[in-house]
Formats: C-alpha cells, sequence, structure tokens
C-alpha cells in the first residue's frame, strides 16, 4: 500500500527519465566544461574505461561477471563499441565548438536516424507520417545547423564543420541504438553494458595514450565520473521505462536541449539563437510524433497477435 505522500508510478518514471536525461547532458557538455583544454577522444577513453571498471565491480559485487563476461555475439557488441565511441567522440568535440543548445538539438536527430536504419537494416515498415515527422526531424536539424554560421554551404545554406561532425554523432549514436535494439533482446544487461564498455576502451587506449594531455589529479578524478556518471543515467532510464511505456517518456527524453541550454547560459553565459529555438521546436516534435507513432503500431501488432492466438 502507497503511503500518503508516495508518488504514483507514472510521476516516478518521470523523475528518473528526467534524472537520467540530466546524468547523459553533463556527461555530454564535458568537453566544454573542462575549457576545451581536454581532447574529446582522451574524455571518452576516460569516460568508457571507468565505465567498465565501474560496471565489472557491480557484476563481481551481485554476482554475475561470469554471466556477463559470456557472449555469443561479440562482434555486434565490437561494432556497437565502435559507434558509440565514436559518437561520444563526435558529440563532445561538436559541443566544445558550438553553443551547447546548438550541439544538443543536432544530436536530437538521433531518433530519427535509428528509424531510417530500422528500416534500411531490420526491415521495419513504417507509415507516411513516420516519414513526415522524420522531415520535420532533418528540417529543424538544418535550421540549427545553418542558423547565423559561417560556414561552406550551397547557396543560402551554410553549415559549420562543427555542425556537420555533431550530425555524424547523431549517425554513429543511431547506429548504436540500432544495434542496442538487436542486442537487447539476445543478451542480458550486464554482458550489454560490460562489452559495450570494454571494447570502446580497448579501442581507443592507443589513439588517447597518442594525444594525451596532461591532466591534475583533480581534473582526472572529475572526468573518472563520466562513467559512473552514464550507468547512472541508463540506471535511471531503465527504472523509468519499468513504470511508464516508452512513448510516454519520450517528450521528457526531449529535455536534455532544457539542460543543455541551462548549463551553457549558466556556464558560459549562451543564451540559445531564435533558430536554435525553432530548430529544436521542429525536433522535438518531430521525434515525440515518431515515439507515438512506434508505440501506436506496436500496441495494434499486439492486439492482432492476441486476436489470432484466441482464434
Amino acid at each position: 500500500m502507497r503511503g500518503p505522500w508516495s508518488l504514483g508510478d507514472r510521476t516516478q518514471a518521470v523523475l528518473w527519465a528526467l534524472a537520467g536525461t540530466f546524468l547523459f547532458s553533463l556527461v555530454f557538455a564535458s568537453g566544454k566544461l573542462t575549457g576545451g583544454a581536454i581532447p574529446a577522444l582522451q574524455i571518452i577513453f576516460i569516460r568508457y574505461l571507468s565505465g567498465f571498471a565501474a560496471i565489472s565491480a557491480a557484476a563481481l559485487v551481485r554476482g554475475r561477471i561470469r554471466g556477463a563476461i559470456d557472449s555469443r555475439r561479440r562482434p555486434l557488441h565490437l561494432l556497437r563499441g565502435i559507434c558509440g565511441a565514436g559518437g561520444g567522440i563526435c558529440a563532445i568535440h561538436a559541443a566544445t565548438r558550438l553553443p551547447l543548445a546548438d550541439a544538443t538539438a543536432i544530436g536530437l536527430t538521433a531518433g530519427m536516424l535509428a528509424m531510417i536504419l530500422a528500416v534500411a537494416i531490420l526491415r521495419e515498415r513504417v507509415s507516411g507520417l513516420h516519414w513526415v515527422a522524420a522531415l520535420a526531424c532533418a528540417s529543424g536539424a538544418l535550421i540549427v545547423a545553418q542558423g547565423g554560421s559561417r560556414g561552406s554551404g550551397v547557396g543560402a545554406v551554410a553549415i559549420t564543420p562543427a555542425a556537420w561532425i555533431a550530425l555524424l554523432g547523431a549517425l554513429l549514436i543511431a547506429s548504436e541504438t540500432v544495434l542496442l535494439k538487436v542486442l537487447s533482446s539476445r543478451e542480458s544487461a550486464w554482458t550489454v553494458l560490460l562489452h559495450v564498455n570494454f571494447f570502446a576502451a580497448l579501442l581507443l587506449v592507443g589513439p588517447a595514450l597518442s594525444i594525451w594531455q596532461p591532466m591534475g589529479w583533480a581534473q582526472l578524478g572529475a572526468l573518472g565520473l563520466l562513467g559512473p556518471l552514464a550507468l547512472s543515467g541508463q540506471y535511471c532510464n531503465i527504472r523509468g521505462y519499468r513504470l511508464a511505456d516508452a512513448a510516454f517518456l519520450a517528450p521528457y527524453g526531449y529535455s536534455w536541449i532544457l539542460f543543455a541550454a541551462v548549463i551553457g547560459w549558466i556556464a558560459f553565459g549562451e543564451l540559445p539563437a531564435a533558430t536554435t529555438l525553432w530548430g529544436a521546436v521542429l525536433i522535438v516534435a518531430g521525434g515525440v510524433a515518431l515515439a507515438r507513432l512506434s508505440d501506436r503500431r506496436r500496441r495494434r501488432g499486439s492486439r492482432s497477435v492476441d486476436l489470432r492466438h484466441r482464434v
């Protein structure tokens, strides 16, 4: 029985989702928070190395280490590690070169790109409304990427190199999302988390050491928290999704743009431009529509299967 001050499941789910999004906002703002003095590759290596140490220790304490190590799909885990590490490097680098709100808005197109990849690779079928929502996301990203920039482009559209890097990061994160969708249906959460952190750290150790910039102990300790911070964010998201549907929580995941704008304003005095605000509105609207449409299609599919079983 709930106490008089207990929160409902949906309220708890929203709070968990907001907490997870805020933690990831800090992870992706880390490059800018260090003043841009530490290369993004070095930061993301420390993030995955500390994440591997944290998840290994947790699995050992919980007696899950043997099960977490066991996997028959290590090539897919390796590929996910490549996409995750590359996407993280691009996102952190773009955030050091662009206003945080701009880099974040472009990064939010990962949901749209994941849908396109799912159609192309997993042969998922989507409706015309899905493509309309995806077009809204793409239009919003274009507005943010070229708004007020002096990049190179065609005609009136000019996109800076940093914006292109942010778009590449969104594509790599979308690819990781599709791989996660495949792996999560066949592997345990412990296995998925252990392998992605291990492979990403292993892939980055050589390149990171080759460009390593000296750091003080305080700075190293702060960056060492990124792995546990990211794992905590994933834990918050898992708790949220256990209490509410993904479609219900989708809008709250887009609070990333709000957190980024607040961090940018407090830490760097950045105020989002009008183009950023309009583009973010289109991206969020398209992303939420994609989530709702996908959830509606899933529910229809579940009802169809249930009816077939009854017949």
